[in-house]
This record gives structure tokens, sequence and C-alpha cells, in this order.
């Protein structure tokens, strides 16, 4: 596997290099401090299984740079923008544009290489706080009679969750494992699978991959994402 990672941070860059290494087989990574350099590398040999972007390192301009990256790159090529503080608008201003994905940079080592994996598989990946800020959205916005009549549901799938089930989905998405959801949410871990067996009754899916895809999406038909 092939990965270009460009951030301005010599340390962040050093401290995912190390940790692409250790999680993932067979995996080069190639880095940049800016996105010029960046674009030259993927000019030269345009054969990058992925390539992170930081969102405001120099000569990014907010998401020029990313559609500059999306224009230059392989369309086999996942490309996800990285930011160490970030807005619900930037996100969904990212994913139009069409990243694959946005990721935080304080997701933790097992985490972030869950969100990689989720991006090659080929799905999008989103912070999990997303979910939970957008919630309020899909259950009562002023477009609530608009989406009502949309045929998603009587709210949209995600709205028929629980507040509870919403964060154990939020947690899901980070790619967390059962014990650990439990243990931030203060919960038996059986208590999480309950409420994983509901969430997936209620998104009519029947896998973790599956639930956090189809939410997403529902948010999507919604517009909120």
């Amino acid at each position: 596997m092939r990965i270009l990672l460009a951030d301005d941070h010599d340390l962040v860059r050093e401290a995912l290099s190390l940790l692409f290494q250790q999680y993932f087989e067979d995996c080069e990574v190639v880095e940049a401090g800016a996105l010029d350099p960046a674009l030259d590398h993927i000019v030269a040999t345009n054969d990058f299984d992925l390539v992170l972007l930081d969102l405001r390192m120099p000569g990014m301009n907010g998401l020029e740079g990313l559609k500059r990256t999306l224009e230059k790159a392989a369309k086999t090529t996942a490309v996800v923008l990285l930011s160490g503080a970030y807005r619900s608008e930037d996100v969904r201003h990212a994913i139009e544009a069409g990243a694959q994905g946005f990721i935080p940079k304080t997701l933790r080592g097992q985490a972030l290489a869950n969100a990689i994996q989720l991006v090659l598989a080929g799905e999008k990946y989103l912070p999990s706080s997303i979910l939970n800020d957008m919630t309020d959205g899909i259950v009562g916005g002023p477009d609530r009679e608009k989406r009502m009549a949309g045929g998603f549901g009587v709210e949209g799938d995600f709205a028929r969750l629980t507040p509870r089930e919403r964060e154990v989905l939020a947690l899901l998405s980070e790619g967390r494992p059962n014990k650990d959801i439990a243990r931030h949410l203060d919960l038996r871990e059986i208590t999480v699978k309950y409420h994983l067996k509901n969430i997936y009754r209620k998104l009519n899916v029947s896998n973790r991959a599956q639930a956090v895809k189809t939410a997403l999406e529902d948010m999507a038909r919604s517009g909120t994402l």
C-alpha cells in the first residue's frame, strides 16, 4: 500500500508515518510538507492508494487544494482530509467536493487505522461528532415536513435511534470495539451489544460498517450532510 501524507508539521508526519507502518503491512509512506510538493508526487507516479491532506497546510486555500488534488489523482486513489480543528460545515463541504473522508488528528492509533481501512474499503469516514452535531437537524429541523414526505421513513431511519443509540453509533464510526464503547459510555459490554442489535434492526443493516454508512446516507438525503 502506498500512502501520500501531506502535512506542514514534521512531527505530525513522523508520528503518522510510524503509525501507518505499525498497523499496515508493506506500507510505503511518501511525505510532503505542502500542497505543491504533494501534487508533484502525484504527477510523478500517480499510483497512491491513499492521499491524506492537511486542511490548513500551505497551498490548500480552503477546499481549492482538495479540488486540485482530485483533478490530478487517479480515480482509484482515495483522497482524505486531515485536520486538528474543524466545523461541521468543513466536513460537509469536503464530502460534497469529493473527499472520501475527513479524519481528525485527535483520533487514537487504532481508531485512525480503522478509519483508513474503512476508506480503503470504499466507504466514507466522518468524525463521530458529526453524527451527534446533526441529530437535531434530522429530528426536528425547519424542513421536517419536507423530509417526512421524502419517502425515507417517518423522520429518517437515523432519527428512529434513541440518544444513547446515537452515541453508540457515533463511537462505532470511529472503529471502536464494544469493550471500548462500553468503557467510554460507562456501560456494560452486554448493554452495548443490546444497543447495537437495536441499531441494526432500526437501520435494517447487519453489521457495523453498514450501520455507519446508512446513517450517513440518511443524513445526506435529509439535507443535513
